[in-house]
């Protein structure tokens, strides 16, 4: 297949390179989420601009062939820097992204990428290339060059105008009563300083306590510096990052919950992380943060119409409580691994 590819580096792109990005991104979001509001080009911009200080991204755009001011497709190829923290956990890994638009698949572009993102992992050490995919077409194409599922996700949608408030009240007045010695604390925008240290490593824990399925990822180690680097993300968007975290009276942080809201996505909150350190668990500390920030953001985001967030179909624990408080499926998708070895193989038939 003739086709071509090429860097895209959103820190040095052209005005041409942007308007061509742009224009295939809102072409591939009328497929993927039609009636969901899109970002603004500026909004966009910044953020890609703005990198990750524990992982490198390197970002192509796949050309129509004969029209190379069109772009039809992208790879987006990601992988822990040597530096950071997280890197000895993730060092055999690569995460690799394939997007085309729909008239283009089935006409062996597919296997061009997968060349690219081959030679890159080699260049780079890895042996294990993870991908991701929600549509039966990737699904397809993923079973075809013998990747395999090492996990089931959802995205998971909660209507915000369906909510048992009375239920939620329960929760937020059942916590202090049951934790008494607990305090929960708020951050709007950046994790305080006095406590950025504690809750890097409370993140660190809670995520990494999520079921990863047969997924070769490892985990991540958060430091106070990632959080730092995304309060400024959060700023360069326009955003607005909320933090619930309960404190125990030595000074632990026992549990956390955070929702994002950003002004082109008008109508959805974007729920991250949620969680209780291990030892903490089976006080109600999950229900009383879920249930005070979905307070909060009733008041604070009156314009929010949902809460979107991703699990793992194995995580029974966080997927009680949503299922409680009427979260439902709105996508499924699969987590796809494949080896180096085997990948190379495949290419070479």
């Amino acid at each position: 297949m003739d086709v071509e590819i090429v860097p895209f580096d959103p820190k040095t792109a052209s005005r041409e390179e942007w308007e061509r990005f742009h224009t295939y991104r809102r072409l591939r979001h009328l497929e993927t989420d039609p009636d969901d509001p899109d970002w603004d080009d500026a909004t966009e911009e910044a953020w890609l601009r703005r990198g990750s200080p524990d992982w490198d991204a390197f970002r192509f755009a796949v050309l129509e062939p004969g029209r190379p001011s069109v772009q039809i497709g992208q790879l987006s190829l990601e992988l822990s820097k040597p530096a950071s923290p997280s890197h000895e956990l993730n060092k055999h890994f690569l995460s690799a992204r394939l997007e085309l638009l729909r008239p283009h698949r089935r006409r062996g572009m597919g296997r061009v990428m997968l060349a690219r993102a081959a030679s890159l992992a080699e260049g780079q050490g890895r042996t294990v290339i993870e991908s991701w995919a929600e549509e039966e077409d990737g699904r397809a194409f993923a079973a075809k060059i013998g990747a395999r599922i090492v996990q089931h996700r959802l995205e998971n949608r909660m209507a915000l105008d369906r909510v048992d408030w009375a239920m939620v009240d329960g929760w937020v007045a059942e916590g202090p009563k049951r934790n008494p010695a607990t305090e929960l604390r708020w951050f709007r925008n950046a994790v305080p300083e006095d406590v950025i240290d504690e809750y890097s490593r409370a993140f660190t824990e809670v995520f990494n306590q999520q079921p990863f399925g047969e997924s070769s990822f490892k985990g991540i180690v958060v430091m106070p510096d990632t959080l730092r680097e995304r309060a400024g993300l959060n700023a360069d968007v326009h955003g607005t990052w909320r933090g619930a975290y309960t404190v125990e009276p030595g000074g632990e942080v026992s549990g956390l919950t955070e929702m994002f809201y950003v002004p082109d996505e008008a109508t959805i909150l974007g729920q991250g992380l949620t969680g209780v350190r291990l030892k903490h668990t089976r006080r109600g500390l999950g229900k009383w943060l879920k249930g005070a920030m979905l307070q909060r953001a009733r008041d604070e985001f009156p314009t929010a119409r949902f809460v979107r967030t991703g699990n793992a179909s194995a995580n029974a624990a966080m997927l009680s409580i949503n299922n409680r408080l009427g979260f439902r499926p709105h996508k499924r998708g699969v987590v796809v691994e494949i080896s180096l070895a085997d990948l190379k193989s495949y290419l070479a038939r």
